[in-house]
């Protein structure tokens, strides 16, 4: 991938094209970040520079299936989850509701997994009321 903007282009085609074959190109060029555990930091730096909701949802998707499928360390476990509440607290309330959706999906899988390797993860609710303040204020 050489940049940014041509990444974030093959999402809007992942998510919107109307042609099974474009879409199929797309899927296909960027199955990377969810197959392999190295593109997990690019996951999170497409989440902090992204502009459009549709590389959002692919980082977002894309760590979840990391998450789900590969056995992760228990500190990158907790990496990604703090990642996530201060991720949340911070952009949640600008972000499109399928992309807020899929974020919390993240983090709960996350804290799933986590809940008996770890009592920080136990502590999903309290750290994440910056996040859940934020919602409430919006409605």
């Amino acid at each position: 991938m050489e940049s940014l903007a041509q990444l974030e282009a093959l999402c809007e085609r992942l998510y919107n094209s109307q042609d099974s074959a474009e879409r199929a190109h797309a899927e296909n060029t960027l199955k990377c970040f969810s197959a392999n555990v190295d593109y997990i930091s690019q996951c999170q730096f497409i989440l902090d520079n992204a502009s459009t909701p549709y590389a959002l949802m692919l980082a977002s998707s894309s760590l979840l299936k990391q998450v789900t499928d590969n056995s992760l360390s228990l500190q990158l476990r907790l990496d990604i989850r703090n990642y996530l509440i201060s991720y949340m607290a911070n952009r949640g309330p600008e972000l499109q509701p399928f992309v807020t959706g899929s974020l919390i999906q993240l983090l709960c899988r996350v804290t799933k997994f986590g809940w008996f390797d770890d009592d920080r993860f136990r502590d999903v609710v309290k750290e994440s009321m910056n996040f859940l303040s934020q919602v409430c204020i919006l409605l």
